[in-house]
């Protein structure tokens, strides 16, 4: 296994999601996910980086065939996946969608272990009833890795509900509303794919 796939491997490994965005991603619109990243300084062992930002998250296309599912753009220029996981991510069907990330200031410097600082984060976002703001912790140099796993897991909890949403729309669209005691079954959303091949 080469040095940066090795690398690549222990930051996503490392990851930890302590807070997630607790909705699901828009079907029909961008999504904006705030974030806090922590993690131990890379050089002193007695202090902590955190760092905020933005991770947009533009609207999904599910009927794209063969789309190699979500893709890493602006903020991620230096991080690409390797060759296995953009493999099995293609695989899971994710929809396409671009990814970016903007940081929204500089980092701060805590003088407190990371799980500390997690801990004081967490209470903050929990008494401001904050359900939108993810807290990650990471390894200091592989912050666009934890992100990716992050945006990663919160497009597989949301696929199954965006593509009922968008399996509903169309049927609207068409004059067939699904009534509130009908399901959307497997076979339906195949129907739904095939017809946008």
């Amino acid at each position: 296994m080469s040095e940066k796939k090795d690398r690549f491997r222990e930051c996503w490994e490392r990851t930890e999601i302590i807070r997630q965005y607790q909705r699901m991603l828009y079907t029909f619109g961008d999504t904006e996910l705030g974030y806090l990243f922590v993690a131990q300084h890379s050089f002193l062992s007695d202090r902590t980086v955190v760092r905020r930002g933005i991770l947009t998250v533009k609207k999904p296309h599910i009927l794209l065939p063969g789309s190699d599912g979500p893709e890493f753009m602006e903020g991620f220029q230096d991080e690409k996946l390797p060759e296995d996981a953009a493999y099995i991510i293609r695989s899971m069907r994710l929809p396409y969608s671009n990814i970016s990330n903007r940081p929204l200031s500089q980092e701060q410097i805590e003088y407190e272990e990371p799980d500390e600082v997690l801990e004081k984060l967490d209470k903050e976002l929990e008494a401001g009833k904050d359900r939108e703001t993810g807290l990650v912790k990471g390894v200091s140099d592989g912050m666009t890795v934890s992100l990716m796993r992050y945006c990663l897991g919160l497009m597989l909890k949301s696929a199954p509900g965006n593509v009922e949403h968008f399996f509903e729309h169309t049927r609207r669209q068409q004059g067939r509303p699904i009534s509130p005691n009908e399901r959307v079954t497997d076979e339906d959303i195949r129907r739904l794919f095939e017809a946008g091949q």
